[in-house]
Protein backbone atom coordinates (compact mmCIF):
# COMPACT_ATOMS: atom_id res chain seq x y z
CA UNK A 1 0.00 0.00 0.00
CA UNK A 2 3.09 2.18 -0.15
CA UNK A 3 1.97 3.92 -3.59
CA UNK A 4 -1.88 4.10 -3.80
CA UNK A 5 -1.71 5.12 -7.35
CA UNK A 6 -1.14 1.66 -8.28
CA UNK A 7 -2.17 -0.32 -5.01
CA UNK A 8 -3.77 -3.65 -6.78
CA UNK A 9 -4.09 -6.16 -4.13
CA UNK A 10 -5.67 -9.31 -6.13
CA UNK A 11 -3.44 -10.44 -8.57
CA UNK A 12 -5.41 -12.38 -10.84
CA UNK A 13 -1.78 -14.54 -12.57
CA UNK A 14 0.45 -14.34 -15.59
CA UNK A 15 -1.61 -13.93 -19.20
CA UNK A 16 0.56 -13.68 -21.88
CA UNK A 17 3.99 -13.34 -20.45
CA UNK A 18 2.40 -10.06 -17.95
CA UNK A 19 0.87 -9.95 -14.37
CA UNK A 20 -2.51 -8.77 -14.32
CA UNK A 21 -3.39 -7.25 -10.58
CA UNK A 22 -7.17 -5.91 -9.50
CA UNK A 23 -6.45 -2.45 -8.54
CA UNK A 24 -8.38 -1.52 -6.05
CA UNK A 25 -11.09 1.41 -7.90
CA UNK A 26 -12.33 -1.50 -9.84
CA UNK A 27 -12.98 -3.40 -6.38
CA UNK A 28 -14.44 -0.59 -5.55
CA UNK A 29 -16.47 0.29 -8.74
CA UNK A 30 -17.86 -3.70 -8.47
CA UNK A 31 -18.96 -3.23 -4.39
CA UNK A 32 -20.72 0.46 -5.22
CA UNK A 33 -22.39 -1.15 -7.77
CA UNK A 34 -23.61 -3.97 -5.86
CA UNK A 35 -25.00 -1.75 -3.22
CA UNK A 36 -26.97 0.45 -5.65
CA UNK A 37 -28.03 -2.66 -7.52
CA UNK A 38 -31.55 -3.12 -5.12
CA UNK A 39 -32.52 0.87 -6.25
CA UNK A 40 -31.97 0.16 -9.57
CA UNK A 41 -35.01 -1.62 -10.03
CA UNK A 42 -37.64 1.16 -9.43
CA UNK A 43 -41.41 -0.72 -9.67
CA UNK A 44 -39.57 -3.99 -10.84
CA UNK A 45 -38.42 -4.64 -7.02
CA UNK A 46 -35.11 -4.99 -5.78
CA UNK A 47 -34.39 -8.61 -6.84
CA UNK A 48 -34.72 -7.48 -10.34
CA UNK A 49 -32.10 -4.46 -9.69
CA UNK A 50 -29.74 -6.60 -8.45
CA UNK A 51 -29.83 -9.06 -11.75
CA UNK A 52 -29.39 -5.68 -14.04
CA UNK A 53 -26.54 -4.70 -11.87
CA UNK A 54 -25.27 -8.48 -12.22
CA UNK A 55 -25.15 -8.41 -15.58
CA UNK A 56 -24.05 -4.60 -16.01
CA UNK A 57 -20.89 -5.65 -14.25
CA UNK A 58 -20.52 -9.13 -16.10
CA UNK A 59 -20.70 -6.80 -19.66
CA UNK A 60 -18.28 -4.08 -17.65
CA UNK A 61 -15.63 -6.89 -16.97
CA UNK A 62 -15.89 -8.07 -21.02
CA UNK A 63 -15.27 -5.01 -22.26
CA UNK A 64 -12.25 -4.46 -20.00
CA UNK A 65 -11.40 -7.95 -20.88
CA UNK A 66 -11.21 -7.41 -24.68
CA UNK A 67 -9.37 -3.78 -24.13
CA UNK A 68 -6.69 -5.45 -22.10
CA UNK A 69 -6.27 -8.17 -24.74
CA UNK A 70 -5.97 -6.16 -27.34
CA UNK A 71 -3.33 -4.45 -25.68
CA UNK A 72 -1.96 -7.80 -24.85
CA UNK A 73 -2.10 -9.80 -28.22
CA UNK A 74 -0.36 -6.36 -29.91
CA UNK A 75 2.36 -6.32 -27.71
CA UNK A 76 2.84 -10.21 -27.92
CA UNK A 77 2.77 -9.68 -31.87
CA UNK A 78 5.39 -6.94 -31.94
CA UNK A 79 7.26 -8.53 -29.33
CA UNK A 80 7.24 -5.77 -27.35
CA UNK A 81 7.71 -6.40 -23.18
CA UNK A 82 4.37 -5.17 -21.70
CA UNK A 83 4.41 -3.47 -18.64
CA UNK A 84 2.23 -5.03 -15.47
CA UNK A 85 -1.24 -4.85 -15.51
CA UNK A 86 -3.51 -2.98 -12.89
CA UNK A 87 -7.15 -3.29 -13.79
CA UNK A 88 -9.09 -0.39 -13.22
CA UNK A 89 -12.57 0.91 -14.52
CA UNK A 90 -10.79 2.58 -17.63
CA UNK A 91 -8.07 -0.03 -18.87
CA UNK A 92 -4.89 -0.25 -17.27
CA UNK A 93 -3.13 1.73 -14.33
CA UNK A 94 0.78 2.43 -14.72
CA UNK A 95 2.87 5.11 -13.03
CA UNK A 96 4.32 7.55 -15.24
CA UNK A 97 7.56 6.25 -17.04
CA UNK A 98 9.56 6.98 -20.03
CA UNK A 99 7.88 4.80 -22.81
CA UNK A 100 9.97 3.05 -25.37
CA UNK A 101 10.77 4.58 -28.60
CA UNK A 102 9.80 1.66 -30.84
CA UNK A 103 7.01 1.61 -32.86
CA UNK A 104 6.25 -1.94 -31.46
CA UNK A 105 5.25 0.01 -27.54
CA UNK A 106 3.15 2.80 -30.07
CA UNK A 107 1.08 -0.39 -31.86
CA UNK A 108 0.41 -2.25 -28.70
CA UNK A 109 -0.83 1.00 -26.58
CA UNK A 110 -2.83 1.51 -29.44
CA UNK A 111 -4.56 -1.67 -29.87
CA UNK A 112 -6.10 -1.46 -26.51
CA UNK A 113 -8.48 1.86 -27.94
CA UNK A 114 -8.54 0.03 -31.37
CA UNK A 115 -10.55 -3.32 -29.68
CA UNK A 116 -12.24 -1.09 -27.53
CA UNK A 117 -13.77 1.23 -31.08
CA UNK A 118 -13.81 -2.21 -33.22
CA UNK A 119 -16.29 -3.97 -30.23
CA UNK A 120 -18.44 -0.95 -30.40
CA UNK A 121 -18.84 -0.62 -33.61
CA UNK A 122 -19.59 -4.16 -34.30
CA UNK A 123 -22.04 -4.13 -31.52
CA UNK A 124 -24.25 -0.68 -33.45
CA UNK A 125 -23.85 -2.71 -36.53
CA UNK A 126 -25.55 -6.08 -34.54
CA UNK A 127 -28.47 -3.32 -33.34
CA UNK A 128 -29.04 -2.02 -36.73
CA UNK A 129 -29.03 -5.50 -38.61
CA UNK A 130 -30.88 -7.53 -36.19
CA UNK A 131 -33.13 -5.42 -33.91
CA UNK A 132 -33.41 -2.22 -35.73
CA UNK A 133 -32.27 -0.49 -32.50
CA UNK A 134 -30.27 2.51 -32.64
CA UNK A 135 -26.78 2.61 -30.64
CA UNK A 136 -26.67 5.51 -27.87
CA UNK A 137 -23.65 7.59 -29.28
CA UNK A 138 -24.36 10.22 -26.89
CA UNK A 139 -21.85 9.62 -24.12
CA UNK A 140 -23.11 12.43 -21.73
CA UNK A 141 -26.85 12.06 -22.07
CA UNK A 142 -29.00 12.65 -19.34
CA UNK A 143 -31.51 9.12 -19.88
CA UNK A 144 -31.98 7.14 -16.73
CA UNK A 145 -30.58 4.04 -18.67
CA UNK A 146 -28.15 5.89 -21.05
CA UNK A 147 -26.63 2.91 -22.41
CA UNK A 148 -29.87 0.79 -23.27
CA UNK A 149 -30.05 1.40 -27.36
CA UNK A 150 -33.51 3.15 -28.70
CA UNK A 151 -36.12 0.92 -30.35
CA UNK A 152 -37.04 2.88 -33.58
CA UNK A 153 -35.49 5.59 -32.36
CA UNK A 154 -38.36 6.62 -30.10
CA UNK A 155 -38.12 4.60 -26.70
CA UNK A 156 -35.38 2.81 -24.78
CA UNK A 157 -35.34 -1.11 -25.20
CA UNK A 158 -36.50 -3.57 -22.25
CA UNK A 159 -34.33 -4.52 -19.59
CA UNK A 160 -32.44 -7.29 -19.62
CA UNK A 161 -33.47 -8.07 -22.99
CA UNK A 162 -30.73 -9.20 -25.41
CA UNK A 163 -30.76 -5.87 -27.50
CA UNK A 164 -30.18 -4.24 -23.90
CA UNK A 165 -27.21 -6.70 -23.54
CA UNK A 166 -25.54 -6.05 -26.76
CA UNK A 167 -26.22 -2.13 -26.55
CA UNK A 168 -24.53 -1.94 -23.30
CA UNK A 169 -21.99 -4.00 -23.98
CA UNK A 170 -21.17 -1.90 -27.12
CA UNK A 171 -22.02 1.21 -24.91
CA UNK A 172 -19.35 0.40 -22.21
CA UNK A 173 -16.61 -0.18 -25.17
CA UNK A 174 -17.40 3.11 -26.46
CA UNK A 175 -16.51 4.59 -23.06
CA UNK A 176 -13.62 2.91 -23.23
CA UNK A 177 -12.66 3.99 -26.41
CA UNK A 178 -13.10 7.70 -25.77
CA UNK A 179 -11.89 7.92 -22.14
CA UNK A 180 -8.49 6.44 -23.54
CA UNK A 181 -8.39 8.66 -26.13
CA UNK A 182 -7.57 11.49 -23.56
CA UNK A 183 -4.02 13.06 -23.90
CA UNK A 184 -3.50 12.27 -20.27
CA UNK A 185 -2.19 9.91 -18.16
CA UNK A 186 -2.92 6.95 -16.71
CA UNK A 187 -5.40 6.70 -20.22
CA UNK A 188 -4.02 5.40 -23.45
CA UNK A 189 -3.92 8.98 -25.41
CA UNK A 190 -1.44 10.32 -22.60
CA UNK A 191 0.99 7.30 -22.79
CA UNK A 192 0.46 7.88 -26.66
CA UNK A 193 1.32 11.67 -26.42
CA UNK A 194 4.55 10.85 -24.55
CA UNK A 195 5.75 7.99 -27.30
CA UNK A 196 4.91 10.73 -29.83
CA UNK A 197 7.32 13.57 -27.58
CA UNK A 198 9.78 11.07 -26.67
CA UNK A 199 10.13 10.61 -30.93
CA UNK A 200 10.16 14.41 -32.11
CA UNK A 201 13.16 15.33 -29.69
CA UNK A 202 16.26 13.90 -31.24
CA UNK A 203 17.67 12.86 -27.51
CA UNK A 204 15.22 11.54 -24.21
CA UNK A 205 14.36 15.52 -22.26
CA UNK A 206 13.93 15.85 -18.81
CA UNK A 207 12.30 19.38 -18.80
CA UNK A 208 9.46 19.26 -21.40
CA UNK A 209 6.28 20.62 -20.34
CA UNK A 210 4.29 19.79 -23.38
CA UNK A 211 2.97 16.54 -21.49
CA UNK A 212 2.85 17.57 -17.92
CA UNK A 213 0.32 20.78 -19.31
CA UNK A 214 -1.51 19.31 -21.61
CA UNK A 215 -2.11 16.53 -19.18
CA UNK A 216 -3.17 19.24 -16.52
CA UNK A 217 -5.53 20.92 -19.22
CA UNK A 218 -7.23 17.57 -19.56
CA UNK A 219 -7.89 17.64 -16.02
CA UNK A 220 -9.22 20.99 -15.73
CA UNK A 221 -11.46 19.92 -18.27
CA UNK A 222 -12.80 16.68 -16.75
CA UNK A 223 -12.73 18.84 -13.35
CA UNK A 224 -15.04 21.44 -14.92
CA UNK A 225 -17.26 18.42 -16.73
CA UNK A 226 -18.12 17.27 -13.74
CA UNK A 227 -19.06 19.76 -11.88
CA UNK A 228 -21.41 20.83 -14.11
CA UNK A 229 -23.08 17.89 -14.40
CA UNK A 230 -23.13 17.45 -10.65
CA UNK A 231 -24.59 21.19 -9.67
CA UNK A 232 -26.51 21.96 -13.56
CA UNK A 233 -27.81 18.65 -14.07
CA UNK A 234 -27.72 16.74 -10.58
CA UNK A 235 -25.88 13.76 -12.42
CA UNK A 236 -24.04 11.80 -10.04
CA UNK A 237 -21.61 10.17 -12.34
CA UNK A 238 -20.13 13.83 -12.50
CA UNK A 239 -18.28 13.07 -9.66
CA UNK A 240 -16.27 10.12 -11.92
CA UNK A 241 -14.83 13.04 -14.06
CA UNK A 242 -13.93 14.97 -10.75
CA UNK A 243 -12.30 11.55 -9.66
CA UNK A 244 -10.46 11.37 -12.93
CA UNK A 245 -9.52 14.81 -13.09
CA UNK A 246 -7.95 14.32 -9.55
CA UNK A 247 -6.18 11.02 -10.33
CA UNK A 248 -4.74 12.80 -13.46
CA UNK A 249 -3.52 15.82 -11.62
CA UNK A 250 -1.75 13.31 -8.79
CA UNK A 251 -0.31 11.35 -11.98
CA UNK A 252 1.43 14.61 -13.15
CA UNK A 253 2.87 15.59 -9.16
CA UNK A 254 4.09 11.84 -9.13
CA UNK A 255 5.71 12.54 -12.65
CA UNK A 256 7.29 15.85 -11.82
CA UNK A 257 8.87 14.27 -8.42
CA UNK A 258 10.32 11.09 -10.69
CA UNK A 259 11.85 13.62 -12.75
CA UNK A 260 12.82 15.91 -9.54
CA UNK A 261 14.99 13.05 -8.07
CA UNK A 262 16.88 12.21 -11.74
CA UNK A 263 14.25 11.54 -14.04
CA UNK A 264 13.77 8.52 -16.37
CA UNK A 265 17.41 8.67 -18.37
CA UNK A 266 19.83 11.35 -16.48
CA UNK A 267 21.16 9.49 -13.62
CA UNK A 268 24.53 11.17 -13.93
CA UNK A 269 23.30 14.17 -11.06
CA UNK A 270 21.15 11.70 -8.93
CA UNK A 271 22.06 8.37 -9.74
CA UNK A 272 24.81 5.76 -9.01
CA UNK A 273 27.66 4.50 -10.05
CA UNK A 274 28.45 1.30 -9.34
CA UNK A 275 32.30 1.38 -10.19
CA UNK A 276 32.99 4.00 -7.60
CA UNK A 277 31.18 2.14 -4.74
CA UNK A 278 28.84 4.52 -2.27
CA UNK A 279 31.32 6.90 -2.17
CA UNK A 280 30.02 8.13 -5.59
CA UNK A 281 26.83 10.09 -3.75
CA UNK A 282 29.62 12.02 -1.92
CA UNK A 283 29.89 14.33 -4.71
CA UNK A 284 26.53 14.92 -5.62
CA UNK A 285 25.75 15.89 -2.01
CA UNK A 286 23.97 19.62 -1.75
CA UNK A 287 26.02 22.67 -0.64
CA UNK A 288 23.20 24.15 1.16
CA UNK A 289 23.59 25.03 4.55
CA UNK A 290 20.58 23.76 6.39
CA UNK A 291 19.74 27.34 8.27
CA UNK A 292 19.01 28.86 4.84
CA UNK A 293 16.19 26.41 4.34
CA UNK A 294 12.75 27.13 5.40
CA UNK A 295 10.92 24.47 7.19
CA UNK A 296 8.86 23.33 4.01
CA UNK A 297 12.26 23.19 2.02
CA UNK A 298 13.89 21.10 4.77
CA UNK A 299 10.63 18.53 4.71
CA UNK A 300 11.17 17.89 0.63
CA UNK A 301 14.79 17.80 0.66
CA UNK A 302 14.57 14.87 3.20
CA UNK A 303 11.57 13.33 1.40
CA UNK A 304 13.47 13.30 -1.80
CA UNK A 305 16.50 12.11 -0.13
CA UNK A 306 14.77 9.22 1.28
CA UNK A 307 13.10 8.16 -2.55
CA UNK A 308 16.91 8.82 -3.57
CA UNK A 309 18.03 6.15 -1.10
CA UNK A 310 14.87 3.86 -2.11
CA UNK A 311 16.02 3.89 -5.72
CA UNK A 312 19.38 3.45 -5.20
CA UNK A 313 18.81 0.43 -3.26
CA UNK A 314 16.70 -1.01 -5.88
CA UNK A 315 19.35 -0.13 -8.48
CA UNK A 316 21.85 -1.81 -6.23
CA UNK A 317 19.29 -5.01 -6.17
CA UNK A 318 18.76 -5.16 -10.04
CA UNK A 319 22.58 -4.76 -10.19
CA UNK A 320 23.02 -8.19 -8.35
CA UNK A 321 19.64 -9.74 -9.97
CA UNK A 322 21.00 -8.85 -13.06
CA UNK A 323 24.26 -10.77 -12.12
CA UNK A 324 22.25 -13.89 -10.87
CA UNK A 325 20.36 -13.83 -14.42
CA UNK A 326 23.44 -13.62 -16.71
CA UNK A 327 25.79 -15.94 -14.83
CA UNK A 328 22.63 -18.73 -14.97
CA UNK A 329 22.35 -17.88 -19.05
CA UNK A 330 26.28 -18.48 -19.34
CA UNK A 331 26.10 -22.07 -17.31
CA UNK A 332 22.46 -23.53 -18.56
CA UNK A 333 21.85 -21.14 -21.88
CA UNK A 334 18.92 -19.41 -22.56
CA UNK A 335 16.14 -22.11 -22.57
CA UNK A 336 17.17 -22.38 -18.63
CA UNK A 337 15.80 -18.71 -18.15
CA UNK A 338 12.06 -18.57 -16.75
CA UNK A 339 9.81 -16.31 -18.08
CA UNK A 340 9.81 -13.65 -15.31
CA UNK A 341 13.83 -13.80 -15.68
CA UNK A 342 13.29 -13.36 -19.81
CA UNK A 343 11.07 -10.15 -18.69
CA UNK A 344 13.76 -9.05 -15.95
CA UNK A 345 16.61 -8.95 -18.43
CA UNK A 346 15.07 -7.59 -21.58
CA UNK A 347 13.89 -4.38 -18.67
CA UNK A 348 16.83 -3.45 -17.06
CA UNK A 349 19.00 -4.23 -20.92
CA UNK A 350 16.33 -1.56 -22.29
CA UNK A 351 16.97 0.80 -19.56
CA UNK A 352 20.97 0.56 -19.84
CA UNK A 353 20.53 1.32 -23.55
CA UNK A 354 18.55 4.34 -23.16
CA UNK A 355 20.53 5.76 -20.40
CA UNK A 356 23.74 5.09 -23.14
CA UNK A 357 22.05 7.22 -25.69
CA UNK A 358 21.50 9.73 -23.33
CA UNK A 359 25.17 9.70 -22.64
CA UNK A 360 26.29 9.65 -26.46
Amino acid sequence: MSDLLTWSPIPLGRWFGTTVRVHVSLLALIVLTLLEGPFRGGPRGPAAGMIEAAAWLVLFLMALAVHEVGHALAAWAAECEMEDVHLWPLGSLTRPSEPPRDVGYMLSVLAGPFASGAAALTAAAALGVFWDCQFAWYPLVRDADPGAPWLHGATKVAPMTVPWLVGWFGFVNYWLFLANLLPAPPFDGGRLFRWFLANASPAPTRDGLAAPWTARAVAALLFLVGLVRVLAGGRLDGFAFIGMALLVELMVRSEARIREDGGYFDDSQFGYDFSQGYTSLEGDAAKIGPYRESALKRWRRRRSDLRRQRRIMREVAEERRMDEILDKLYREGKAALTDEEHRFLVRVSRRFRDRQKTQD
